[in-house]
């Protein structure tokens, strides 16, 4: 059974023009419009590792952390075309006071890796988190 890989694609305005069909029920109602205007503040995290992708021309992969969630992103530039696969690393559980321990220690961790794992020589890391 071939699992399908997330991604999306968005042009030289960060306006998403494509969703995988794994990400189609989730963000493909906000296909034509900008992601900045979809996702509120995440243009203070994503946007400077788009600019620099698009700039270098070469593939780059940071983690991050936005809306409750450690992400792994590798965006592969296309021109002014980014194809962007993100890849859920930990969530926050917020269920009860344990998981919600665990849960930001797996983040924590995670995170963490960032600064001893090197997966592409150009990757940089993200490791800011909204306010």
């Amino acid at each position: 059974m071939n699992a399908e890989i997330d991604y999306y694609v968005v042009d030289a305005n960060d306006r998403l023009i494509q969703v995988s069909e794994s990400l189609r029920e989730t963000m493909g109602p906000f296909v034509g419009n900008s992601l900045w205007e979809c996702f509120p503040r995440a243009h203070e995290i994503f946007e400077r590792h788009f600019s620099e992708a698009r700039e270098s021309g070469h593939e780059l992969e940071f983690k991050a952390f936005y809306a409750g969630a450690a992400m792994r992103l590798r965006l592969l530039p296309a021109g002014a075309l980014l194809t962007v696969y993100p890849e859920r690393l930990a969530e926050v559980d917020v269920r009860t006071l344990g998981t919600l321990t665990e849960s930001l220690r797996r983040i924590e961790a995670v995170l963490a890796d960032q600064a001893s794992e090197q997966l592409d020589p150009r990757a940089h890391g993200s490791l800011r988190a909204l306010p």
